[in-house]
């Protein structure tokens, strides 16, 4: 193919199967692709196509919605879990529909560079991971947050507190003349907290790699924690009251086959986004954000306020991507999937709820109202005369939980049980091999060990097609050994 002549421009990634092409082109050319790029194609185009007699070919229109084309780039996505597609535009655009597709491909990018940041993730912490759900599981399964709590905060006011850098300057201002508000705190802003005497009623954390003593003091332990089952085990050992939400885990899949039910409210991409959407789910009438940047400070770097005691942590990135901003029509972050999902958020609890954010910077957040520092004095004194103060909230509701025990209890441990038993016997029969590849592709062959072992299995079994003889997985192996040995405790201490 002459690139001179057909692509405006394109992507050069190394091992690439599959290729996104933006434009309408020619059958020849169209058929040339199919034939490199033999694990799948997807055609941005508005033009009619026939795809009948092409396997895994994908069409999307650019006229389609964000949420629908982001939708079929992921499906397009899980032809190669290893490799990004390459990116390819055609001359035949028309001048006019230019402005359309640099969104589309800007949008397409981003993608790319969420997914490879998970994938390289996934791969680095999928043990890890995989060792903080299993550490969490008889909290999981005793103390996950029930339906009763949704109605916690009627006709109340919810303050959600990230940790962006305008924490500094908004925090000491919602002190004092708001109608006594329930307090959801992320993890990160808890010394900030500290600092100004806050005590949330909720402090959220769903990270694997951020401990409590990373982000607290000892001393400071307010309220009922909101974890995950990937959450770092240092908050459920400290915290005297908590409560476990569901998530994107292959565990809970696993664990929800075998009647341990998901809850409603998910735990979502970070702390604070997870914060505000527990906040939709106690019903309150408004949400007011505070330190909810989404952007870095300064040139994009600064992540934390320097309240918090994390405004050390800078960030390396290589990428920046631009978006909305409050104050300037773009603003730098690093972040874009968190963003994104934010805003997506923001945009559907404010058709049932105010949601009200204070910031004097940071990005843009879909249908939530802008409100300066300097104009809070009076959205203050609408508050107090239209909401009602948080009492704390009934001490009998809050000691729900949801759980699963007795008869029902048993039979997942049992199977659990029944499950480390035979994976044992496994590796035992290739207990004299040199490199244990063979090992796991006869784990996992059993899709019922993938599920069980959700996030550490994900994070092998691509490794596995590749034909890389220096990778002897031993490491791995031991691995195992020790998430086995943590099942296994599970079950007795419910002996």
């Amino acid at each position: 193919m002459n690139k001179d002549s057909i692509w405006l421009s394109e992507t050069n990634i190394t091992h690439a199967t599959t290729v996104i092409i933006f434009g309408a082109v020619g059958t020849r050319i169209l058929a040339d692709c199919h034939s490199i790029y033999g694990e799948g194609v997807l055609l941005v185009t508005s033009e009619e196509i026939n795809t009948d007699s092409r396997p895994n070919f994908f069409i999307a229109k650019p006229e389609f919605s964000s949420e629908s084309f982001l939708a079929t780039l992921t499906d397009f996505f899980l032809l190669n879990s290893i490799h990004p597609p390459e990116l390819k535009v055609s001359v035949s655009i028309k001048e006019q529909d230019k402005s359309m597709y640099e969104d589309l491909i800007h949008l397409t990018l981003n993608e790319i560079d969420t997914l490879l940041r998970a994938r390289k993730t996934r791969k680095e912490t999928g043990f890890l991971r995989q060792l903080q759900i299993f550490e969490n599981l008889d909290g999981y399964l005793g103390n996950r947050i029930p339906e009763d709590w949704k109605s916690l905060s009627k006709n109340n006011l919810a303050v959600v507190v990230g940790a962006g850098p305008s924490l500094d300057l908004t925090l000491p201002l919602i002190k004092n003349g708001l109608p006594s508000p329930v307090i959801i705190a992320s993890d990160s802003s808890l010394k900030a907290l500290a600092k100004e005497h806050f005590f949330p009623h909720f402090v959220v954390s769903i990270d694997p790699e951020k401990s409590f003593e990373a982000c607290g003091d000892p001393k400071f332990k307010p309220g009922i924690a909101l974890l995950s089952s990937q959450s770092h085990s240092s908050w459920a050992k400290n915290w005297d009251k908590k409560c476990f939400i569901s998530g994107r885990v292959i565990s809970e899949d696993w664990l929800g086959e075998k009647g341990v039910g998901k809850s409603s409210l998910q735990a979502i991409n970070n702390a604070g986004l997870t914060a505000l959407a527990f906040a939709d789910f106690i019903s309150p009438s408004a949400i007011l954000l505070v330190g909810m940047d989404l952007a870095g400070g300064g040139d994009g770097r600064v992540r934390y306020a320097e309240s918090t005691g994390r405004s050390h942590i800078e960030i390396n990135a290589s990428t920046f991507h631009q978006i909305p901003g409050n104050y300037n029509k773009t603003v730098p972050t690093p972040f874009f999937s968190d963003w994104h999902e934010t805003s997506q958020a923001t945009a559907i609890f404010s058709q049932r709820r105010s949601i009200l954010n204070l910031n004097d910077r940071g990005a843009y957040l879909d249908g939530a109202n802008l409100i300066h520092p300097r104009d809070f004095e009076e959205v203050k004194k609408i508050l107090k005369e239209s909401l009602i103060p948080f009492a704390g909230g009934d001490s009998g509701l809050l000691s729900i939980r949801r759980k699963i025990k007795g008869l029902g209890l048993n039979q997942v441990l049992t199977l659990m049980t029944t499950r480390c038993d035979q994976l044992w016997q496994v590796m035992e029969k290739h207990s004299s091999s040199s490199n244990f590849k063979e090992l796991f592709k006869e784990i996992f062959s059993d899709t019922d060990n993938a599920y069980l072992l959700g996030d550490f299995a994900f994070s092998i079994m691509p490794r596995l097609s590749l034909n890389n003889h220096d990778e002897s997985f031993n490491a791995e192996r031991e691995q195992l050994k020790i998430l086995l040995w943590k099942l296994e405790d599970l079950s007795l201490i419910h002996i």
